[in-house]
């Protein structure tokens, strides 16, 4: 071997040792743990802006060098490996490759919220407006019964306004489809009528939506005045929590949303109803009962055909003596 030859060896040598060492030391800061701790999840506005991205990984721990963070950054997208828009999880101590994989994935965290059945409008907007994965103020408040009860899945940067869009569309939606189902024996004669009745039904039973139903149809049709005390609860909070138990003066309030002092149904909605109330209502249940009662001994309610025999129930349920019942 020549010396020309020993020389071009030699350099080929040290290059392909450099070689190596650049590439052990770049496999070792993609792949060494970081002192990322994910106490929360991980936002990414501007995927296509390297420096952004670059940005958040360092200031996040994940990692320690910015100049080669965006090195890597670059050299990973000749694999295919592109940070996408979007919020995600990472693992604690996780990788800067195992992050920007994460990140490529599109795999966006699932957050949810649940609008219960029988919240007013008031709670709805409370339990939306302190939900911190939600995004921008509350811009129109609907009215009072229009939202569909349910859990919405959103992804980030959903808007409060949309989930209460959405609730509005839903309902929409279901009375357009359920309403031209309904039976011959609802007392409903126009959808927000079903909604308002249903809201009733809604907030005094959590099983027995069909003869509930049944019940306060009966009660429209003889033409006998409701008598429901959720009625009277939104007359005095309007659709706030009472906080106490309701007192028999309650039922004297002059409000036309007091059911037990005006005839037929409250002007709207005194809670937004779920589908069980909404549907019960359209087919509410043949019954010659008007009256019922709590019974926390059996978990439901007592039916009375007559005032008389609903006095007996009360009596027992609340063990007083039959002249103590008003």
């Amino acid at each position: 071997m020549g010396k020309t030859d020993r020389k071009y060896l030699y350099f080929s040598l040290g290059f392909i040792s450099i070689l190596v060492c650049i590439v052990s030391f770049f496999l070792y800061f993609i792949y060494k743990p970081s002192d990322y701790i994910g106490r929360k999840s991980f936002i990414v506005d501007y995927p296509e802006n390297d420096t952004y991205v670059t940005k958040i990984l360092c200031d996040n721990g994940i990692s320690d060098s910015r100049p080669l963070t965006k090195i890597a950054i670059k050299i990973l997208k000749w694999f295919d490996i592109h940070a996408k828009f979007g919020e995600f999880d990472l693992p604690d101590k996780v990788s800067l490759i195992e992050a920007l994989r994460i990140l490529d994935s599109g795999r966006n965290v699932i957050h949810k919220i649940t609008i219960p059945e029988g919240f007013s409008v008031i709670m709805a907007m409370h339990r939306i407006e302190k939900n911190e994965h939600l995004k921008g103020d509350i811009v129109e408040v609907p009215k009072e019964g229009l939202m569909m009860p349910d859990t919405y899945v959103f992804k980030y940067p959903e808007t409060r306004q949309s989930i209460i869009q959405r609730s509005k569309r839903a309902m929409t939606e279901f009375l357009e489809r359920e309403w031209p189902k309904r039976a011959s024996n609802c007392i409903a004669k126009t959808p927000y009528e079903a909604l308002i009745l249903a809201s009733i039904v809604e907030k005094e039973t959590a099983s027995e939506h069909k003869m509930i139903a049944g019940l306060y149809t009966h009660r429209l049709k003889i033409g006998m005045r409701l008598q429901a005390c959720p009625t009277v609860i939104y007359a005095l909070k309007k659709g706030d929590k009472l906080g106490r138990t309701l007192k028999y003066a309650d039922l004297k309030i002059d409000s036309p949303y007091n059911t037990y002092l005006y005839e037929g149904l409250p002007p709207t909605p005194i809670a937004n109803a779920g589908r069980a109330s909404i549907l019960a209502v359209l087919h509410p249940e043949e019954t010659d009962k008007l009256f019922f009662v709590y019974d926390n001994s059996v978990s439901h309610h007592v039916f009375s055909k007559t005032y008389d025999e609903h006095k007996r129930h009360i009596a027992r349920i609340r063990k007083k003596k039959l002249s103590e019942v008003k």
